[in-house]
């Protein structure tokens, strides 16, 4: 039931995938519209961040699309992190159209913008399995990961050679971060 004119999701989406999926779905029913902030759209080639916000972005759409999510109600926003916490919430607003509620699973988000908008929590069913630090690990160590992200993204990350560029960097010494 449609509750909320329009709710915002803030994520990195490394890479987006099924559990943030059923997010959307769950959102979309209760909001005539979504926003999806893209966090850290300035990072990319980092194990952490292996994807450029606009691979991201062809990930989320193509991902919409395959779901025959309407994109007229979806926003896809590219956001830079800002440093200055205090402000953080000010340069949010600034950078994303106007929102009614704010979806969060992170704790700090949630702190930072206590009393300042409607917050709901969500959490992914199942949070170890669906995330993207375990996707990448799961890359990396050649296990099947392809089954945790819609098809469209697996597709994506395979033209892309996402694969590839996950395994090259967690045998960087540039970023020595080692699963």
């Amino acid at each position: 039931m449609i509750q909320y004119k329009r709710g915002l999701v803030i994520g990195r989406f490394q890479p987006f995938h099924n559990g943030h999926l059923e997010l959307v779905h769950e959102i979309l029913n209760e909001c005539e519209e979504l926003v999806l902030a893209i966090g850290s759209a300035q990072f990319n080639y980092l194990l952490k961040d292996p994807f450029t916000a606009g691979e991201r972005i062809e990930m989320i759409h193509a991902s919409l699309s395959s779901q025959r999510i309407d994109p007229s109600r979806v926003f896809l926003i590219p956001l830079a992190n800002f440093e200055n916490n205090a402000c953080w919430f000010e340069y949010l607003k600034s950078m994303v159209p106007q929102f009614d509620i704010l979806y969060s699973g992170n704790e700090y988000v949630r702190y930072l913008v206590a009393k300042k908008i409607i917050v709901k929590v969500h959490t992914f069913k199942n949070k170890p399995k669906f995330n993207g630090e375990n996707i990448r690990k799961l890359i990396v160590n050649d296990g099947k990961w392809d089954d945790l992200v819609p098809i469209p993204v697996k597709e994506i990350i395979k033209n892309i050679g996402g694969t590839e560029r996950i395994r090259m960097l967690a045998k960087s010494d540039t970023y020595p971060q080692k699963w």
